[in-house]
């Protein structure tokens, strides 16, 4: 399409989806503010209030019909229920300025309004080609990423993807499964730093995503536009990345032909919900590729620290093997989605500028394929289409739900995804950032059979004085300095047991499963049946391991101290302490 007729395309039926993510970013603005107390609220029943401030001053009433949840006290605002001075507050724009800028004293406070503009703009986006119901076609993991739309359900800057324009979110957002093809280039191996898994080689890897004949060819262009003292080795490039990073942050080694550009292969990609991976459209079986991608989303830079990609293939190794040896997950209750190979420039020979700017830019982590682990009769969702309501107000798990019965599929469910966590953190002394985009779910005619987890390069945590085989723990590379001034909660490694079991508390439980309760209810499971449900799976587990006790104490999940992650405050008052409280734990008050 000519560039004018592309971006009308993109406007289409523009208005009537807007309103609707209006209503959400408003909505879910306000439940994050609320809950994590950055605004003072007045309590009468289910009638809440607050004050908002006007340009000049001014008092500005705005209230709206709320719940305090049983699940961690979290707030839920009733749809379409904000009103500002009695009436329905649709103007997204006062809102902004009434209850953010003017109420609120937060460094970042215009940068925290320019992610709600930017989701707002993006979703409305993606809402304007969701379809009115996911084809059967399509209930397979590739594809049902392209369908998972929602965004974070709690993160009021869910959809930002700064960085992005609304050409490149057509392109390249998930949402759309547009055809993509990856850019590769030629780096001087002595800039280089790769890990591979140890049962994999980095040519049984590549042949999976290069064709012989684009191996030729690259070889060809690295002949003619290379150097022959230097031996180069491939890297593939997000053609986002590509052409609005590398050719610009890399000018000087593309000059000195440190690094060729070798051109677009021809196999063609998928995006999965993280934006930055991808999917190749052909082979089931090649490796997912995890890129770099220099904008924010949600609250995280999307680059590639150099030192995740070097550990991704040795924490999956780890993994992979106290799995296998492990007498209760090897019985086919989790298996992992390896990352076997890890690849990333050189930065920390680069000039200080250089090294400022490029720093986690250009590198690639290979994932397997969820299919090398899946049988004939076995299908796999990403978990959070348990809490997808499809655009005709279905939600995704109707029919399952419907097959089996509310009460033997809940069962099932919170068996099956509740038990594996549970275990590595007791037994092991490991926690996985398990929120919902992490987890595969695997089912069988719809019915909950096992979990697959993947994303594990900087998703997994412990003190490795009370891992259960400490003379396993791989000799990690560790996080720069500057890489800990920008993310600070970004570790692996702790002295404090509570981190590790917060680490699990807070993906797992705050999110994962309380929005997966949230979706149970409309179907008439109550959220005290729902953590009745989770405790009993955690209490038969402790009772049928008595000799972790110890463990039990010390990753203790029904504690009153547990500590969640406030994540709006992050995006307000910025990175330069954390941001934690104590929430009510349904774990605990479901027990007693």
């Amino acid at each position: 399409m000519r560039r004018l007729e592309t971006l009308n395309y993109l406007y289409k039926e523009r208005s009537s989806c807007m309103d609707e993510v209006k209503e959400r970013i408003i909505r879910q603005t306000m439940e994050a503010l609320i809950y994590e107390e950055i605004i003072e609220i007045t309590k009468k029943g289910r009638e809440w209030s607050f004050a908002g401030k006007s340009a000049t001053g001014d008092f500005v009433h705005y209230s709206c019909k709320a719940d305090e949840k049983w699940s961690f006290g979290r707030v839920k605002i009733e749809k379409k229920s904000i009103k500002r001075e009695g009436k329905s507050c649709t103007n997204i724009y006062n809102f902004f300025e009434e209850v953010i800028k003017n109420n609120l004293k937060g460094s970042y406070t215009s940068q925290f309004i320019h992610e709600l503009l930017a989701t707002l703009v993006k979703d409305t986006q993606s809402k304007q080609f969701q379809v009115a119901q996911i084809p059967e076609q399509d209930k397979h993991y590739e594809a049902l990423e392209s369908h998972m739309v929602d965004g974070h359900p709690y993160h009021p800057s869910y959809k930002s993807r700064m960085g992005f324009s609304l050409t490149d979110n057509f392109a390249y957002g998930p949402e759309f499964n547009q055809d993509i093809s990856i850019y590769w280039v030629g780096i001087n191996e002595q800039l280089v730093d790769m890990n591979i898994s140890k049962e994999m080689t980095m040519d049984e890897i590549l042949t999976l995503h290069v064709s012989n004949e684009d191996k030729n060819r690259f070889l060809e262009i690295m002949k003619e536009k290379g150097r022959n003292d230097i031996k180069y080795v491939l890297l593939p490039v997000h053609p986002w990345q590509f052409e609005n990073q590398i050719q610009s942050d890399f000018a000087q080694q593309l000059n000195d032909k440190d690094i060729v550009i070798l051109g677009q292969s021809t196999s063609t990609y998928r995006a999965q919900q993280s934006i930055r991976s991808l999917s190749h459209r052909d082979n089931i079986y090649a490796p997912y590729i995890k890129f770099p991608l220099s904008i924010t989303n949600t609250s995280t830079s999307r680059i590639l620290a150099h030192h995740t990609t070097q550990n991704a293939p040795l924490i999956s190794d780890w993994l992979h093997k106290l799995i296998e040896n492990d007498s209760l997950l090897s019985k086919g209750k989790i298996n992992i989605l390896r990352e076997v190979m890890g690849v990333s420039f050189r930065y920390d020979e680069l000039h200080p500028i250089q090294y400022s700017t490029t720093y986690g830019t250009l590198g690639a982590i290979y994932r397997e394929n969820v299919s090398t682990y899946l049988e004939d009769d076995e299908e796999a969702w990403p978990l959070n289409a348990l809490t997808h309501t499809q655009k005709n107000g279905e939600p995704f798990i109707k029919a399952a739900i419907d097959q089996y019965g509310i009460e033997a599929w809940s069962d099932a469910l919170i068996k099956v995804v509740t038990l594996p966590i549970i275990h590595l953190l007791y037994a092991h002394g490991i926690a996985l950032e398990s929120h919902a985009q992490n987890i595969i779910l695997v089912v069988e005619n719809h019915f909950p059979k096992r979990i697959i987890i993947k994303d594990l390069h900087d998703g997994v945590r412990y003190t490795p004085e009370h891992l259960l085989k400490p003379d396993w723990e791989p000799i990690l590379h560790p996080e720069p300095e500057s890489h800990r001034k920008f993310n600070r909660y970004s570790f692996i490694k702790t002295e404090d047991v509570s981190e590790v079991r917060d680490y699990t508390y807070d993906a797992f439980f705050f999110i994962c499963m309380t929005e997966i309760c949230f979706m149970l209810e409309n179907f008439g499971l109550r959220e005290k049946d729902f953590w009745r449900k989770c405790v009993e799976t955690i209490t038969t587990y402790q009772n049928k391991y008595p000799e972790l006790r110890e463990h039990f104490d010390m990753f203790d999940l029904f504690s009153e101290d547990s500590l969640i992650e406030e994540m709006t405050k992050r995006r307000i008052y910025g990175d330069d302490k954390l941001y934690f409280r104590k929430v009510k734990n349904p774990l605990l008050l479901a027990k007693e």
